[in-house]
């Protein structure tokens, strides 16, 4: 699942975002940016198979930063401007690091376990998904960085990458917003759909 409509951003209107590499089309912008996440995909699930992953915060923000350091400086980093997206008015950027201090002690509190079955794991991952969406840290990339970190969950636990493709963007997005009020369950009947077996489990 895409991110390819830009945030509306307070003091900044600028439709395509500063870049190191001077890429003035969107398109093009967009097209790098998809080939950066399948790179970084490659990177993070080869790190999962050596075990050489930690599923905190931290992690996010790596995964962040590979994703498109290339790309942005801000990449990897806590955003210094407010941003809003459809009917969503993400956390305000100077509350992100009190915000990330709670969202690391409830992640710490919510991985999946052994013992836990589909059901349980999508919801553990959309609580997971919803509070770092409302926080929304970064300038740019929030959404795939979330997904593919809980894919990376899924993966872990013998499920293949979560399959957004059985919902609509729609219905995504309406999940999104409803998280927002901390109401997890359309997330979670997403996540559940999406949840299958992994070839090798």
């Amino acid at each position: 699942m895409g991110e390819h409509s830009r945030y509306n951003v307070s003091g900044d209107e600028a439709k395509i975002l500063k870049n190191k590499l001077g890429i003035a089309d969107q398109k093009i912008l967009e097209d790098l940016e998809t080939l950066l996440l399948k790179d970084t995909y490659a990177h993070f699930l080869t790190l999962l198979q050596k075990g050489n992953l930690k599923f905190n915060t931290k992690l996010i923000f790596e995964i962040h930063k590979y994703f498109l350091g290339i790309l942005y400086a801000w990449a990897g980093k806590i955003r210094t401007v407010e941003i809003s997206k459809d009917d969503m008015l993400f956390c305000a950027s100077s509350q992100i690091k009190k915000s990330l201090q709670d969202f690391n002690r409830l992640l710490k509190n919510n991985l999946p376990i052994s013992q836990n079955n589909r059901k349980v794991i999508s919801k553990k991952l959309s609580l997971i998904h919803c509070e770092f969406n409302a926080i929304h840290p970064f300038r740019e990339g929030n959404g795939r960085t979330i997904r593919l970190f809980l894919d990376l969950i899924a993966v872990d636990f013998g499920y293949g990458l979560i399959d957004y493709g059985k919902t609509t963007k729609m219905n995504y997005i309406k999940a999104c917003v409803a998280g927002m009020q901390k109401d997890y369950s359309k997330m979670q009947k997403i996540l559940f759909k999406g949840l299958a077996r992994g070839a090798n489990s």
